[in-house]
């Protein structure tokens, strides 16, 4: 008997940092790079140049280095994470497995890097290192949800240099190059048995004859950066970026592990299918837009706000192409939204040495409920954030920061009747995710 490819397809889950939903760059934004911006929840940050990581929101904070200066920083991210699922069925069997996963996000420890460097009057250098984007998750092999998602490992690292010119004595522009480069490592388990079953392939039991597929994807790309920054008064300042998107054309390697009762020998010797392969996806990370303004009333406090729209339209579907003939295209639609952050925050001056922080956000969902995935469980945020600020010196100072996120359930409803899902089956369940940062820089003059 011969399994059409075209049904085979839509058990890969794909190539590169791809998946059964976008892994790469999803509703897991990173914006941990600055400790001082942390402390009141980023607001105001594409309007501040205290420091060389502000640059990460606006390329022209630059344009306000006297001399030179770096910032070195790091951040930890603890996540608490737990779900509850139910009804995960194959061709009408359920799936069984561990149905209530707990600490499947994983922590993480995420660098960042900046320095600025005046070159003229008029002109200033400056370049950052970070991880604008990534994702980590971990599941049970055996867990119900197991031909959603496995293990997900994402990350994107970019290096962006800038350049700034003073056009007034008050106003700076700035342009940039991003240089991006992307990992991801991901897992998936397959379910040979209803594969097998729907085809009248002798022994084939639904959810009973688990394969895998393990996934290994890189790539390189490019973009820009643009900002503005303005200094209306000595008191109040204004400031607009832009991150472009960036075009990421993936390629990885696809390993397929075979399930012991031979079903998915039997399909590949007939069709070819599951071949260990290479693959490839264009999968771009999202354009950013930054506002923030700040004001500050007197000598001790400052007000300040802030907010980003960011471009997660961009990932309406997912296309995959595999190197192997006998798996064609795949198409998963995802239909994410366009999101935005909004963010209040206030500084205290203590005195010439210490600042006191804190600040409150608002964080949208990309990811809408009708594709919402445990790959990437997403769920709008609110952000209470707190931080200080010590000046050790004329040449170093230290700032820490400390947030927590507050997320309402997340409600996961998969349909085996939607694109891509057909041998997943049916998954319903509900995930909840908190999360604590922690972030610490050394800034020196």
């Amino acid at each position: 008997m011969r399994v059409p490819a075209s049904c085979i397809a839509v058990t890969v889950f794909g190539v590169a940092c791809l998946g059964s939903s976008p892994a790469l760059a999803a509703a897991f934004e990173l914006r941990e790079f600055s400790a001082n911006a942390m402390g009141t929840a980023y607001a105001g940050a594409a309007a501040g140049s205290e420091d060389a990581s502000f640059l990460f929101f606006n390329p022209a904070s630059v344009g306000d280095v006297k001399d030179f200066d770096t910032s070195i920083g790091l951040s930890g991210l603890l996540l608490d994470s737990d779900g509850t699922f139910h009804g995960n069925t194959s061709f009408g069997t359920p799936t069984g497995g561990s149905t209530s996963p707990s600490g499947f996000i994983g922590d993480a420890l995420l660098p960042a890097l900046a320095a600025r460097y005046r070159l003229t009057n008029d002109i200033a250098l400056g370049i950052t290192f970070s991880t604008p984007f990534g994702e980590s998750t971990h599941y049970p092999d055996g867990w119900t949800g197991r031909y959603y998602a496995q293990t997900t490992d994402l990350a994107t690292y970019n290096l962006t240099p800038v350049i700034s010119y003073n056009v007034w004595p008050s106003v700076t522009l700035a342009a940039g190059l991003q240089i991006q480069y992307a990992r991801s490592y991901l897992t998936q388990a397959i379910d040979f048995g209803s594969i097998g079953a729907a085809f009248g392939i002798p022994g084939s039991v639904p959810g009973a004859s688990d394969g895998q597929a393990v996934l290994h994807g890189h790539g390189w790309g490019a973009g820009f950066v643009l900002g503005a920054l303005w200094h209306a008064t000595p008191a109040l300042s204004f400031g607009l970026s832009y991150r472009s998107q960036i075009p990421q054309g993936l390629r990885g390697e696809e390993a397929f592990y075979y399930d012991q009762a031979g079903i998915a020998q039997t399909i590949n010797s007939i069709t070819g299918a599951f071949a260990n392969s290479v693959g490839k996806a264009d999968v771009p990370t999202p354009a950013t837009l930054t506002a923030g303004a700040r004001w500050q009333i007197d000598n001790r406090w400052t007000l300040l706000g802030g907010f980003e729209y960011t471009n997660w339209s961009t990932f309406h579907h997912l296309l995959i192409e595999s190197f192997n003939p006998a798996n064609p295209p795949d198409l998963t639609l995802t239909n994410w939204k366009n999101t935005w952050f909004g963010s209040l925050g206030v500084e205290y001056r203590l005195d010439n040495q210490w600042v006191l922080r804190v600040g409150t956000g608002y964080d949208m969902a990309a990811v809408p409920p009708d594709t919402l995935s445990p790959r990437i469980p997403d769920a709008s945020r609110y952000w209470l954030s707190g931080g200080v600020g010590y000046q050790w010196n004329n040449n170093i100072g230290i700032d820490f920061a400390i947030s927590h996120l507050f997320a309402p359930h997340s409600d996961i409803a998969l349909s085996a009747l939607a694109p891509g899902n057909t041998f997943r089956g049916y998954l319903n369940g509900v995930s909840n995710v908190g999360a604590t940062l922690i972030s610490a820089q050394v800034v020196i003059r």
